[in-house]
């Protein structure tokens, strides 16, 4: 990576791995980790019997007995994993945890196993759950986060969330992010009618006579709405929804979480939330594109207070599963209202557009995060770069290729090239493989973020939840990566799995390179912080099928605890 934060350079505490006495004066631990298998994530010494954290950074790591001889005092804490796995803390290459606090707080509309909503009638009574409760007042709206089109047949329309209420707003969301449904009276709120236009990168769905809005809206004609009616007003709200949000990632070993697409006062609210004290695990922004005046502002390689400001966001097309990424060839379903034919369409259509973007970040040097799913997407993204990288040469990983479901075998061996750093969404072939298998066909669903491909360019890649998607379950990630197993039992090209150990990296070492900070993350080395996490097995010699039963009892950043499970 192209940069690295200066504040975490190791110098003081580069002692000796373990085995070799130091050559300098004991450092006596503050605590010392033994009884269970300590899983380090770094190859030169890839296993330990016992860990010495000293100050919150690793001290050591090595055999039971010489960590003890060399490091153990009068004040030192021991810790017996009982038999329990170590691992260094998650980093997800890419969620939205400052909405982590809308999953959190609002009605649960997953599908099992991470929710209940089979049916249209089981996503109306959740909402009337919801509706009598106490959390419709941070927002003023009855809302729910997660319902899957996919799986119910159809999107919900106003007419069904009018069951819920005819006269408070009601917003569901849909588990891509790029889709809501609102009510007629969210409809009035957010003041979308008969007469009003679809929005550039977006589409506001019409009843029979093609001009009513039918409740049902595509990537920008919902998703900053979603945003603005979502976030509760009050600062007690807000800091309400932040609060959940970090105990729900906590509670997933997330020790660096990112929200990737900030919009509006996104930014700012983090600012005032973590000089309060509210943030206890490091935090990384990313800057919708339409807002670049905050990055120039507020751009660091360096936290404050837990959170810093890393980068731009652009997005360049929708989502697979909702038929709104953007391909170069149509999908054999295409979406209510679309003729046959339809291929999706691009969020930026002027690829100069794009090109000034990236341009800009390069000068300034912002590392960008771009959303692509689609092939065409993924081929304007090409465009715009090329000229960018002929003018500023390639610059490793300053550009983070975000999901790319569709990318084709060739556009994968581009990727090195450019310097592009991917970010893959193994999960979908549990949550959507059958589906793609229906709507793109089998031998493109087969090539769903296709890992192993990626990893034989000599790439390292990431893969990431982009929860509220789903539940920012990691482990769930990691089995999808392992198994790429369907809802169905299907195992969605088979030859694009990789192995646990590669599939730990994606969310620990590699998590790190992606964000510049592997000089202090993601492995336990002498010097680089104590962000850890104790599972309740080792998923390196579980059952690969048995990964995602995988639990985080204990999550720990810089040497202090922040979640622990039944507490």
């Amino acid at each position: 990576m192209y940069f690295v934060r200066s504040i975490f350079v190791v110098l003081t505490l580069a002692l000796p791995v373990s085995g070799c006495k130091p050559s300098g004066p004991t450092v006596v631990a503050d605590v010392i980790y033994a009884g269970g298998p300590i899983v380090t994530m770094n190859d030169a010494q890839p296993n330990a019997e016992a860990l010495a954290v000293k100050d919150g950074k690793i001290l050591a790591a090595g055999a039971k007995a010489d960590i003890e001889k060399t490091h153990k005092g009068a004040t030192t804490k021991a810790v017996d994993l009982a038999g329990k796995a170590l691992m260094p803390g998650f980093i997800d290459g890419h969620a939205h945890a400052q909405q982590f606090g809308t999953q959190a707080v609002g009605a649960n509309l997953l599908a099992p196993p991470d929710g209940t909503v089979n049916t249209m009638d089981d996503l109306v009574a959740r909402l009337k759950t919801f509706s009598v409760g106490p959390d419709v007042e941070l927002t003023g709206w009855i809302f729910g986060v997660g319902y899957d089109d996919a799986l119910l047949g159809r999107h919900p329309t106003r007419e069904d969330l009018d069951k819920v209420s005819s006269t408070v707003p009601v917003m569901a969301t849909h588990i891509s992010g790029h889709f809501a449904a609102v009510n007629t009276p969210g409809l009035k709120m957010i003041g979308y009618g008969a007469d009003t236009p679809n929005p550039e990168g977006g589409v506001i769905r019409r009843e029979a006579d093609g001009k009513t809005p039918n409740g049902v809206l595509e990537e920008l004609a919902a998703m900053p709405y979603v945003v603005k009616f979502l976030t509760p007003t009050t600062q007690a709200g807000k800091d309400v929804f932040l609060k959940r949000g970090l105990e729900m990632a906590k509670s997933y070993g997330y020790t660096t979480a990112n929200e990737g697409r900030m919009f509006g006062a996104m930014h700012t609210d983090m600012v005032s939330a973590a000089e309060r004290g509210l943030v206890d695990i490091d935090f990384t922004g990313w800057m919708d594109y339409t807002n670049r005046a905050e990055i120039d502002r507020g751009f660091s390689t360096t936290y404050k207070n837990r959170y810093r400001l890393a980068g731009l966001k652009i997005t360049l097309d929708g989502s697979p599963q909702g038929r709104t990424a953007w391909r170069t060839v149509a999908y054999l379903i295409p979406p209510d209202g679309q003729k046959p034919g339809y291929k999706g369409y691009p969020a930026i259509p002027d690829t100069s557009q794009v090109e000034a973007y990236l341009d800009e970040a390069y000068t300034k040097g912002w590392p960008v995060k771009v959303h692509t799913n689609g092939d065409a997407a993924i081929d304007q993204l090409f465009e715009a770069l090329k000229p960018v990288v002929t003018k500023h040469g390639v610059k490793p990983g300053q550009v983070i290729l975000i999901h790319g479901q569709f990318i084709r075998p060739d556009q994968v061996q581009a990727l090195k090239p450019l310097g592009i750093f991917p970010s893959m969404f193994p999960m979908h072939t549990f949550y959507w493989g059958d589906w793609y298998k229906q709507i793109v066909g089998p031998e493109q669903a087969a090539r769903i973020s296709p890992m192993r491909s990626i990893l034989n360019t000599g790439l390292h890649a990431t893969s990431h939840t982009d929860a509220p998607v789903a539940l920012p379950n990691l482990m769930q990630v990691v089995w999808a990566t392992v198994n790429r197993t369907s809802r169905s039992g299907t195992v969605i090209g088979p030859d694009e799995r990789v192995t646990p150990y590669e599939a730990m990296k994606m969310i620990t070492l590699w998590g790190a390179e992606q964000f510049g900070e592997q000089a202090a993350k993601g492995s336990f080395e002498p010097g680089k912080l104590a962000d850890m996490v104790i599972l309740s097995d080792n998923p390196l010699t579980i059952d690969p099928t048995s990964i995602n039963k995988i639990v985080v009892l204990e999550t720990i950043k810089e040497g202090k605890t922040v979640y622990k499970r039944g507490q």
